[in-house]
């Protein structure tokens, strides 16, 4: 199954006795925030790849036996430290949410019995309430199609407008083992901005898809308000 990303939370204990939730708060949280961003992009150029893994083939995914793979996370545990207070629910019950890909904190996975590369059509999708926001997430639009979406909006106070911008989704299916050694469902993972650690099992097996995307699923939006080469506009049903 895939997995969204734990939410932020604003440590409590933020520049001693200072509300977390405060305006105050909230921006020094973020320049917190920004500076673990700076720091873990540092560690990166000197620490990824990693040296000690072996690469799975022409992915940002490296494995390695259980010793060598907690070496490597070892590496990087006071990163890991500092992203968990701003991400306390990450990687644990009842969810397991992953750190958000943003940090670009390699993912580690243990008692990896395979890997199913995988390649498919995929959209991203943005919602707004105006052509403004729309239009500085979005970029340029024709005046035309700035006149559509405006009487789109203008006509209706219920109305959205919604953004699509298609991609080729890279993912992962990996296949653990419990403590019994026994199966358990595959967890799809998307790796490739942060990177994947896997701790490979006797007989690790990787199942590479990639030569063969799955088909695009059927689109419920067709006939764009505006298209301008990178994001299609419409109304949001």
């Amino acid at each position: 199954m895939s997995r969204r990303s734990a939410p932020f939370v604003a440590p409590s204990h933020i520049d001693g006795n200072d509300d977390p939730t405060s305006t105050a708060g909230k921006k020094y949280a973020k320049a917190l925030l920004s500076t673990l961003q700076e720091d873990i992009a540092n560690f990166r150029n000197e620490k990824f790849p990693p040296d000690i893994l072996r690469q799975v083939r022409d992915m940002p995914i490296y494995e390695g036996n259980l010793a060598e793979v907690q070496t490597y996370q070892q590496q990087w545990n006071s990163l890991l430290e500092r992203a968990n207070t701003f991400y306390p629910a990450a990687n644990l019950p009842p969810d397991y949410l992953p750190l958000p890909a943003s940090l670009e904190i390699p993912q580690f996975i243990y008692h990896v019995q395979r890997l199913h590369l995988t390649k498919t059509h995929a959209k991203e999708s943005k919602s707004f309430g105006s052509v403004g926001a729309l239009t500085d997430k979005c970029g340029h639009y024709s005046d035309d199609e700035i006149v559509r979406m405006t009487a789109v909006l203008d006509n209706d106070d219920e109305a959205r407008l919604v953004a699509h911008r298609e991609f080729i989704d890279l993912r992962a299916y990996v296949f653990c083992r419990d403590t019994k050694g026994e199966m358990l469902e595959p967890e799809r993972v998307r790796f490739y901005r942060t990177g994947l650690i896997v701790h490979a099992l006797p007989d690790f097996k990787i199942v590479d898809s990639r030569q063969t995307p799955r088909k695009r699923r059927n689109d419920a939006y067709s006939n764009p308000l505006a298209d301008n080469g990178v994001w299609k506009i419409y109304r949001k049903k």
